[in-house]
Formats: C-alpha cells, structure tokens, sequence
C-alpha cells in the first residue's frame, strides 16, 4: 500500500455552521478523522455512519481510519463523501495484527488533523498515543461499552491513555457511571471532560424503509405464517448478547404458544454453537440461527416483539430501530437499556440470565392491541429522545467547544 493510497486526496466540505462563535474562517473546513476497528455493520460503525453522513454536509472534511477486516460498510463512508483508509490488517481479530501499526504510524506522520476522534478500545489506546505525537490538535474518544465489557489489556491500555483525551464521550449516562461514579448530557454549557451523548438514529428514514418493507416475504422466506407469534433478535452472536437464555426462554414460550418463532439474526463466533443448541433443546421448529442478512428492515416489518438477552450494553442501536419500527422491546434490566426501554410503557425489562422471567415477559405480547399500544409509545419514545440528529448536533457542538477553549 503506497503513500498516496493511503493518503488519498483532499477535499472540502459545504458549509459553516457556527457562524460567530468558531474563530477559524468560515471557508476553512474543520478536518475530522474517526478512527475505529473495523467497519462492521453494528453499533459502533453505524453511530459513525451516521455522524459522518451528516458532518459531511456541514463545513467538515472527514477521514474514516479503520485496521482491517470487515469493511461492509466502507462503500457507505465513501457514498457519505468520507475519504477511508484501510490500515490492512489480515485475520479475525485485525486489531491486534502488528502489520497495520506501520501504516498507521506512515499515514499520522503525513497527515494533519484538527481534530482525532476515536471509537473502541483498542482504536483509542493506539490513537490517543499516535495523535498525541502527530499534527493532531484534539482527541476525543466515545465510549461505546462499559468497562466490565472490554478485554482486560484493552481495558487496562484504554484507562493508562485516556488522560491524552481533550474530550471523553459515553453513548450512555449508564456507560458514563460506570466509568467516573456520575454523568452528565452534553450541553453548550458542559463542563470537564466527560459527557454523555446519546446514540440516535434516523428514526423517520428508518421507520418510512420498515413501513415500506412486505414484512410476509421474510416470514415465507423462514416458513413462519402470517398468524405465528415473531420474535426477533438482532445482535452479534457473541457471548455477551445472551442468545442462548433466548433460546432456553423459547422452551417457556412454544409451551404457551406452539406456532410462536424466533429469529436470531446476525454473525459472529458463536453461531455454529448456537445452531447445535437449538437442535439440541429440539427446538428446531421455532428457533431460526438465520447468519447474517442481505437487508433489516423487512424482518423488522415481521416481527411481532424485539427481545434482547445481553448481560451488557452502551445504548443499542437494535432497540431503537426495533422501537422506530413500533416493536415492542422484551430486554435485560441493565445499564443502557434501561434509558431507552420503560418497563410497562414501551416494553419490559428483566434480569440478565433469567430465560424463565424472559419467557413469561414475552408471552404477555401475544396480545395484538397491547403489541400496538407498546409500539406506539415506543416509536413516541425515540422519536423524542434519541434521534441522529439530536446526538450530530451535540457532536458538532462539542466539536466547536474545543476550539472555544
């Protein structure tokens, strides 16, 4: 990979956006580069998606940097107007291949940013250090997990770097207890160095490709009628998503309801593992391992209830979808969720590990006016308070905070 394949070329954005408060010319764009893993289609990348797609449009020149592997989502950055890079690392965990800290090391040394902006443990620990030896005038890092959920290397080299930070960002007031004791929404008036900035996404966009998506293609694709109870799980099969405690739940469910279905969506190590459960416990009939899909949306427009297993979380961008789609939420009772799902009002929450309370908390969805009275109040729920652009504008404010120091 050559200089100038990594480099890429330069380019402008549109507009200035601060007006009288930001000092630099309103010509001169504000060069941002994101640094993360990988370019995966989960949570992580896609909040990054979606600030990119939208800084893009105002007065920034972004970079997206990522160390190899997945890249499902490098043609996104660069439809958004992003220049990638790829840092080339081989194998299924590219962060830990040394191969890529060369080029990295090549392209900050070239480089010049106004502002680094880190996502990932690992990402931060290794940017925080790069950045702070390059012609980087801010770092900022988001932190999109709690610590108890990082590898412990990566958790001990995120805390060691962390002072190199002008600014630390949680996607959680849950996520940001869990790292200082307290937390805080980022305002023009915030204070320190930590807040929170929730995540968001586009919930009109996402709601109008649901509402425009034949959810009964989905369902004949798997052989589910029109009239069997869906459950839908979108995550990474890993361990911390807590697939199987929803496969075990389905034992109480189908006991309920025989025609009742679940399908478990996504990719990960996990998934041969989980297919050999499921044909274990004889539930081949109403648990679907479907490995990763072409497109979301319909199976969103299919599902009767959203449920999710996980032992941890940030703030899920899974459940908001699900909630713009007018599911109703079946989750875990921990830090993250529990800011976006209302127990009683917009879902139910329970104790991680629990497949029994599980099953019983999905069985009292069966009811299709109770299904539609949740959803709605869901769909109210992240329309209010987690859109994308609620958390863009509150990035790009703390963006131009930096330069009013």
């Amino acid at each position: 990979m050559s200089d100038s394949e990594i480099l890429g070329e330069t380019g402008t954005a549109d507009s200035d956006i601060y007006g009288e408060s930001y000092h630099r010319s309103q010509d001169e764009s504000i060069r941002v580069c994101f640094l993360i893993n990988k370019l995966a289609p989960d949570g992580a990348p896609t909040i990054v998606l979606n600030l990119v797609e939208r800084a893009q449009k105002q007065n920034f020149d972004c970079t997206v940097c990522f160390f190899g592997g997945d890249d499902t989502l490098r043609r996104n950055f660069e439809d958004a107007g992003a220049r990638v890079v790829d840092f080339g690392a081989v194998g299924e965990y590219p962060q830990f291949d040394p191969r890529s800290l060369p080029r990295m090391l090549r392209f900050f040394h070239q480089a010049s940013f106004d502002i680094l902006h880190c996502h990932l443990p690992y990402s931060q620990a290794l940017g925080r250090l790069v950045g702070s030896v390059s012609d980087v005038d801010y770092i900022v890092s988001t932190q999109h997990n709690v610590p108890a959920n990082y590898h412990p290397i990566e958790r001990v080299a995120e805390r060691i770097t962390r002072s190199l930070d002008s600014r630390t960002v949680a996607v959680s007031k849950g996520v940001q207890t869990a790292f200082t004791g307290s937390s805080g929404i980022f305002d023009s008036d915030t204070q320190g160095r930590w807040s929170t900035i929730p995540n968001g996404i586009d919930v009109d966009a996402f709601a109008s490709s649901v509402g425009s998506t034949d959810g009964s293609t989905v369902r004949e694709e798997w052989g589910i009628s029109d009239s069997d109870p869906l459950y839908l799980n979108v995550a990474r099969y890993e361990p911390q998503k807590g697939q199987r405690t929803l496969i075990e739940a389905m034992e109480g469910v189908v006991d309920h309801s025989t025609s009742a279905h679940l399908l478990i969506v996504g990719w990960g190590s996990l998934e041969s593992s989980l297919r050999t459960k499921v044909d274990d416990a004889g539930l081949s009939d109403a648990v679907t391992i479907t490995g990763r899909v072409p497109e979301i949306h319909g199976y969103y427009a299919a599902a009767d209830v959203f449920v999710s297993a996980s032992a941890f979380e940030g703030l899920p961008v899974t459940i908001l979808e699900a909630m713009a789609a007018e599911c109703p939420v079946v989750a875990t009772d921990i830090n993250g969720v529990r800011e976006v799902v209302l127990d009683g009002e917009t879902g139910r929450l329970v104790p991680p590990d629990e497949p029994m309370q599980m099953a019983a908390a999905m069985r009292e969805f069966t009811d299709k006016m109770s299904r539609e009275r949740f959803g709605k109040q869901g769909y109210e729920r992240v329309h209010d308070r987690f859109t994308v652009e609620q958390m863009v504008n509150r990035y790009l404010r703390l963006y131009n905070s930096l330069f009013d120091q």
